[in-house]
């Protein structure tokens, strides 16, 4: 290369301590007076060099990670100067425009623009773009004419974001137009738009949220499909985990079904449950344990579980008493910051005491069982004057609830004021009565027992600790034992779903507002130990470890992960355990994609450890993604699409859909009945009538009855079991009905109360703090409960409703005017009686 030089101006010879600048072979040297000199490489300038001619002298400013600039230089030289360093930058500028294209093409155009290559993109592509539009001029004198196309194109995006949109949406077009005979093909019916999306867009992490009938299972399955037909995937580099067996084996029978009909000879991608997987992943690293009896026979949890209980009830004292004062949970009266959902539970509380009486309180409960279990013979008298009497020593017992400065709780009857505690005391000293008194306090503070104790020894009432075996008897007489057996083995689920430790036991319990927390993690804690040493002994995993141990195993580098593309279907019902792990295979995989696909609409199983909160906030706890919405419903028409998504869209923590249905009708076609047969309540001659209409004029139909509880279904089907009707007939739980469908639907049940629709019963508050936290609008479980019933059907749901009394999800679907047919003048009466 020809050496340039630029010197000083005739005046810059006063001014500046510059000798020469020069350029040396890839740089621009400049020497100074003081014989000391600086360099500045041209390949790390950021833009081109810009020169200013002035009256007596010229300037250049370098574009580097800052502006330099050079004053008092030789105008003519500097020029010169200025145009060669711009010829040298421009060869190499015209080099990271053309790796830039490169990098365009390879992760935005040949592939869906994946959020972990944009920040690549932005440092050597996104950033060439924001050096063009400083001076576009230079760029445009310099550069290629193709390459300048190239930058103005992606000039016109005023962000990073709005040009990683812009790409990603460029290449969907693109895919549409090029598959779109396949994409025609590949199923029984073309793809939606929505559901080709779904399949084109391949994010490090995406989430298709779908909607009852909307083809989720379709997009799985040309998803995988497309993957291997245009994405160069291998089958063996695609990971699908269904929610259970059956739909991993529908969605393996539908793969090879539509593979036949795209004509692609290929073999199946990896599709297991999350059990299967996790066996599989052990297996591989030579780690296969025998799966535990456990695991499969729920009865014979329940018998080693209650014979374990039962030793150590018998053996353990201080493990007996924790569990007699933990039989219910405990209320605090006084604590006005108890939660609402907690108070709703505890008001349905009743308590039965070891001796087999009923007591009003939990403070009563906590009394009669201290004075059971001391061998204290008494008598529950819960009046005016006294709550127990102790016989054999004439000694009356009360209990006031009060606090230490003598507040009674609002809500009590004036049995507890200090008036009538005065009063009690008088009665008792004018009969010549020992009064006993305890106080609400003393139990806040922990001190019941000993001020129990302490009174009563006052008396020569004496105390004798009754032998751990007779206390068992009693509770395994009482029903006590069992009751509590079944609410710790649901406990001990829910911990084991979670992989929760016993630090989060204990926060969990503690979060939740119980009170007590501390003896009830106490005995979970003991009871999750006797659960593991009892797996250790039968040298066994159960499923939840299954999925903890292969989990285990990747991390440690046992086995590796091969998959590119991971999918996972009914992701509303993921756990965090299951979450966990698929983080882990994420993060331990060829960077692969992982793919959510699911309904928020349709979580109905977070009493089996589904985490709603991981769709519903999947930005927030999984990452940034693609959102896919599948808004076009197949199975049923636009009457049963209004009603059942204008109601479970009342919960605004779900997301919003506006679903188009294939099948248009004129007429509403949720139908609301009264469960009264000539005058008579008769839900199952109701249920009959409706079956011979539908019978009569579609005896080829098919037809499911749907309730919340089987003991309902039971009784209807008991009544139906004579007649021989030509349809396909089917009687299912709301629960268990979940991916299936009729023609058409009846739903019963839908009463008031615990075993009502939405049911009243807020469920153990032991188990719900272990559960995973649950959306806070109300009844909304049971709303998208309710959702997934009235989709079941093709063409038409009855509702069959008591006309007074009547649920408040009927009352909401009356009184909010929901465009359904209401088939009772009843209901009408009603519903304006309410108002």
């Amino acid at each position: 290369m020809a050496q340039f030089i630029a010197t000083p101006s005739w005046l810059g010879r006063f001014f500046t301590r510059i000798n020469t600048v020069t350029i040396k072979q890839s740089s621009l040297v400049i020497h100074f007076k003081n014989t000391t000199s600086r360099a500045y490489l041209i390949n790390d300038f950021t833009n081109f060099t810009q020169f200013k001619k002035g009256l007596f002298s010229g300037k250049i400013t370098l574009n580097h990670n800052k502006k330099t600039v050079i004053s008092f230089l030789n105008k003519q030289q500097a020029q010169t100067l200025s145009e060669q360093l711009n010829s040298v930058f421009a060869n190499h500028l015209e080099e990271k425009v053309n790796t830039a294209k490169t990098l365009v093409k390879r992760y935005a155009t040949n592939e869906y623009l994946r959020d972990s290559n944009v920040p690549l993109l932005k440092s050597a592509v996104f950033s060439l773009v924001q050096q063009y539009g400083a001076i576009p001029a230079l760029w445009q004198q310099h550069l290629s004419a193709i390459n300048i196309k190239f930058l103005t194109i992606l000039s016109s995006s005023p962000t990073v974001a709005h040009a990683t949109e812009q790409l990603r949406k460029s290449y969907e077009q693109k895919a549409l137009t090029a598959r779109a005979d396949f994409y025609n093909v590949v199923e029984s019916n073309p793809l939606t738009h929505d559901q080709r999306l779904a399949v084109i867009r391949n994010n490090d992490k995406n989430l298709v949220l779908a909607a009852a009938g909307t083809g989720k299972t379709s997009v799985m399955v040309a998803k995988a499909l497309d993957l291997i037909a245009h994405g160069g995937v291998k089958p063996e580099q695609i990971l699908i985990l269904a929610y259970n067996k059956n739909a991993a084996n529908e969605l393996n029978q539908r793969f090879n079904l539509r593979a036949q009909q795209a004509n692609l000879n290929v073999t199946p991608p990896t599709i297991l449950t999350f059990h299967a997987l996790g066996l599989k992943l052990l297996q591989s690293a030579n780690k296969t344990r025998s799966l535990s009896p456990f695991a499969n026979d729920a009865m014979a949890l329940n018998q080693w579980f209650t014979q374990w209980l039962s030793n150590t009830l018998k053996t353990d004292s201080r493990f007996c008493k924790t569990f007699v004062e933990t039989l219910y949970e405990p209320t605090d009266s006084l604590n006005t910051e108890t939660r609402t959902a907690t108070k709703t539970a505890l008001k349905a509380q009743t308590y039965h005491t070891l001796s087999g009486i009923k007591v009003s309180s939990y403070q009563h409960l906590l009394v009669a069982n201290w004075l059971y279990m001391y061998g204290i013979e008494h008598t529950y008298q819960n009046d005016d004057t006294a709550d127990f009497y102790l016989p054999q020593h004439q000694v009356y017992l009360a209990h006031f609830v009060t606090d230490r400065q003598g507040n009674s709780v609002q809500h009590a009857p004036n049995l507890h004021n200090s008036e009538h505690i005065k009063y009690v005391r008088a009665h008792h000293k004018k009969q010549g009565h020992a009064l006993v008194q305890t106080f609400h306090y003393n139990w806040q503070e922990g001190q019941l027992e000993q001020r129990l104790k302490a009174q009563l020894q006052k008396h020569k009432v004496h105390i004798n600790p009754v032998d751990n075996h007779a206390v068992y008897e009693r509770l395994s007489a009482t029903g006590l034992l069992k009751q509590n057996i079944n609410k710790y083995l649901n406990c001990l689920s829910a911990i084991r779903g979670e992989q929760l430790s016993n630090a989060q036991i204990a926060a969990r319990i503690a979060k939740s507002g119980i009170m007590n927390h501390k003896s009830y993690a106490t005995l979970l804690v003991a009871m999750q130990r006797a659960y593991y040493e009892k797996l250790k002994e039968q040298d066994a995993i159960d499923f939840d470890d299954m999925i903890a141990s292969a989990a285990q195993a990747v991390k440690l580098g046992e086995v590796s992960v091969p998959w590119r593309h991971i999918l996972v279907d009914e992701f509303q019902d993921i756990s965090c355990a299951r979450m966990a792990f698929l983080n882990t295979l994420i993060k331990s995989g060829p960077q692969p994609c992982f793919t959510a696909v699911g309904d928020d609409w349709q979580a109905i199983y977070r009493f089996s450890g589904g985490n709603l909160a991981l769709t519903t906030q999947f930005n927030d706890l999984i990452g940034s993604h693609s959102l896919t919405l599948l808004q076009k419903t197949f199975r049923y028409n636009n009457s049963i699409s209004e009603v059942a998504g204008r109601f479970v869209m009342q919960n605004p923590e779900q997301y919003k859909k506006h679903i188009t249905t294939h099948t248009q009708v004129s007429t509403p076609q949720v139908v609301l009945l009264d469960d009264l047969h000539q005058g008579k309540k008769s839900v199952a001659l109701k249920v009959q009538q409706i079956i011979a209409t539908i019978n009569k004029n579609n005896n080829t139909a098919s037809i499911a009855v749907l309730s919340r509880y089987r003991f309902m279904l039971n009784e209807v089907e008991q009544h139906l079991a004579g007649n021989n009707f030509a349809n396909s007939l089917h009687f299912w739980t709301l629960h268990g009905s979940k991916g299936l469908e009729a023609d058409y639907c009846i739903i019963i049940g839908f009463e008031q109360g615990k075993l009502g629709f939405p049911s009243n019963n807020p469920g153990n508050l032991l188990v719900e703090a272990l559960l995973p936290a649950q959306d806070t609008f109300n009844h909304s479980e049971e709303r998208r409960l309710l959702y997934v019933g009235i989709t079941r059907a093709k063409h038409k749901s009855y509702l069959i409703a008591p006309p007074s009394a009547c649920s408040e999800f009927i009352s909401e679907l009356i009184n909010d005017n929901y465009p359904i047919d209401i088939a009772s003048n009843l209901f009408v009466k009603q519903s304006k009686h309410n108002k």
